[in-house]
């Protein structure tokens, strides 16, 4: 009977047994003790098709159309507010590199006015060149 049921489960796990086949396999395992796996195994399966047998019927969907319309609503109004609040992120961006450039223009205007204060402060000493036609009150020599 051993012999006999090992025949039966190496043709089921190989997929080559008939339904008659694995009938009388499942009636060995149970008669014989020990196998605990494989007996395990069978009832968990019988198990599984008697409750795969029961039919699943879905609920029946409800046809409300208001509840249609309040989805699109609020996937309009997530739209709506995602872009405003992209618009606004973008203006403070643009506000943001306005001010740089204007930064950056009055650092080259304070960099050029400190050249030209620079030389016009070494021009400061030839201002007394002209202090001899002040002390005489010339204006125009005649030759």
């Amino acid at each position: 009977m051993n012999d006999k049921l090992n025949e039966l489960l190496n043709k089921y796990w190989e997929g080559n047994s008939s339904l008659e086949e694995e009938r009388l396999m499942r009636k060995l395992l149970l008669q014989e003790e020990g196998r605990e796996q494989e007996k395990s195994f069978f009832l968990g399966l019988d198990k599984l098709s008697k409750a795969s047998a029961k039919a699943i019927t879905p609920a029946p969907k409800s046809l409300d159309p208001w509840k249609n319309w309040l989805r699109y609503a609020a996937a309009l109004a997530i739209l709506f507010i995602s872009s405003w609040v992209a618009y606004n992120s973008y203006q403070s961006y643009q506000e943001r590199k306005a001010y740089e450039e204007v930064m950056q223009a009055f650092m080259l205007i304070q960099d050029n006015f400190q050249k030209g204060t620079a030389q016009i402060e070494a021009m400061e000493d030839l201002k007394y060149l002209n202090t001899t036609h002040e002390m005489f009150n010339i204006d125009d020599p005649e030759y």
